[in-house]
């Protein structure tokens, strides 16, 4: 329940947001931008909305939370492996990816995870 607060509930009193969706569930959050289940889509997709920006205005980038699960998989893998092969590099420096992680990312998530956005997901994670 706490992933629903400051979405749809405000944070501080706790009273209903209006413009959260009874439909949109959190079930995790990057840097404050909430990924999203959308329960009332039959498979339940899963999206990342943007916040600061207004208004909720996610963009869905796996078709199930099957999905959503295998590019965390996916995601993990790419992370892991690019870190083997920069050893000795400041492993918390997460805003100078190279190109070769976004290759090996979209590639596995072309091999297992079909249904994955990956152009979508790639891109938010250049922002």
């Amino acid at each position: 329940m706490s992933y629903q607060s400051c979405y749809r509930w405000h944070g501080n009193d706790g009273h209903r947001l209006n413009e959260w969706p009874d439909e949109w569930v959190v079930i995790a959050n990057h840097s404050g931008d909430p990924f999203i289940a959308d329960t009332a889509v039959p498979g339940t997709r899963v999206g990342i909305a943007i916040h600061g920006t207004g208004s909720w205005k996610p963009f869905w980038i796996a078709p199930t939370p099957a999905d959503f699960l295998m590019l965390l998989a996916c995601l993990t893998q790419a992370y892991v492996v690019e870190h083997l092969n920069r050893p000795g590099e400041d492993e918390d420096d997460d805003e100078s990816w190279p190109p070769t992680y976004h290759d090996r990312l979209a590639a596995l998530l072309s091999d297992h995870a079909p249904g994955v956005d990956a152009t979508a997901f790639l891109n938010y994670l250049c922002q």
